[in-house]
């Protein structure tokens, strides 16, 4: 590479790092477009992954996701992002239902949405400055590409984590045509070696033992899984307890979070507001209105079904141990028409009536 090749390559790099700073991400690293065999060897490992997301390319294949370069072959880069959100006072009347990412509204942002406006923005941005960007079905392995690029560790409970942040953070990923500067990538085995030795706190508190000895998640155990159901599997619902979309458990316990938790907090005045608002005896009977105002602005990201939130209030409900709340459910029995929400909320009323 010439001189004058080698001064445009860092110059565009620096412009790219300091404008995803300027827009407020925490973190920025680049890794180059080259493939992950060892998250693609990890994934063909997993016959419970397999029949959902190692289809073939177009069909949002996450083992299509590990070979950059056969789904943009013009990619060079791979930009890798980092949102932090340790810094914000999340309501515990809320928490105690809705993870905080999804309180934050920063994982898979929508354009309406700071999250979404900032990432178009930086997107936008590299557009402008004639950088390419892949945009297909398929998604890159987010974690294995910020790991790579140096900005990102994890530990047995999975979870991305900084030193500053802990794991209270959201990554995006974009794949470039841009040539760039690449950072120094990570060592997995000794960034996993900084979990404290024999320390198995996560595994311990987890509340539906959805995880494993080896690192792996068993996924269908997962309270975020069975939400996405409306606690289906009946052995678990008095385990995902209050839950209605996601858990933290796993987070709060983690002795690697303690300073991110310990950090200063601030007030997000929409969730002080919201968390006001928020009712599970309202979302037991969701309608049109609440749905928009309160339930879709944190939980948009997978349930559309409003039969779901339903069954999801009722469990929670179910769990609260307040009977205070017999009324509510007897009502929203005899007003529902759909049989597996009916069934539910009796397995709810017969709970509370114990």
């Amino acid at each position: 590479m010439g001189d004058t090749a080698a001064s445009d390559k860092h110059a565009l790099t620096k412009l790219v790092k300091m404008k995803a700073l300027e827009l407020g991400f925490a973190k920025v690293g680049i890794t180059s477009a080259d493939d992950f065999p060892d998250h693609a060897a990890e994934l063909m490992q997993r016959e419970d992954y397999q029949a959902r997301w190692c289809g073939p390319k177009g069909t949002n294949s996450l083992l299509a996701g590990c070979y950059p370069r056969d789904l943009f072959p013009e990619g060079k880069s791979i930009i890798c992002l980092l949102h932090a959100y340790n810094d914000i006072d999340f309501p515990e009347k809320l928490s105690k239902h809705v993870g905080r990412v999804y309180q934050n509204r920063s994982y898979v942002p929508t354009q309406e949405q700071l999250a979404g406006r900032r990432l178009q923005a930086f997107k936008d941005f590299l557009s402008n400055s004639g950088v390419n960007i892949y945009e297909g079905p398929e998604e890159l392995p987010a974690r294995a590409a910020c790991f790579r690029a140096g900005i990102v560790s994890w530990g047995r409970n999975n979870f991305a984590r900084t030193e500053e942040n802990g794991s209270f953070i959201t990554l995006y990923v974009l794949l470039v045509d841009a040539d760039l500067d690449i950072d120094e990538p990570g060592r997995p085995d000794a960034e996993k070696g900084k979990c404290p030795d024999g320390c198995r706190i996560c595994i311990d508190a987890c509340p539906t033992q959805a995880m494993q000895e080896s690192g792996r998640l068993e996924w269908t155990k997962c309270v975020l899984f069975n939400n996405l159901r409306g606690c289906a599997n009946i052995d678990l619902r008095e385990k995902v307890g209050e839950r209605i979309h996601g858990c933290d458990v796993c987070q709060m316990v983690c002795p690697r979070n303690a300073k991110a938790l310990a950090a200063p907090k601030r007030k997000d005045a929409f969730l002080e507001v919201l968390t006001e608002e928020f009712d599970l005896e309202k979302i037991l009977v969701l309608d049109d209105a609440y749905y928009e105002t309160i339930v879709k602005p944190i939980m948009y990201n997978y349930i559309r079904d409003f039969e779901i939130f339903r069954r999801n209030a009722a469990v929670a409900l179910g769990n609260s141990g307040d009977a205070s709340h017999l009324p509510a459910l007897t009502r929203a029995l005899e007003l529902s028409e759909d049989e597996t929400t009916r069934e539910t909320i009796a397995w709810a009323i017969e709970k509370l009536s114990r």
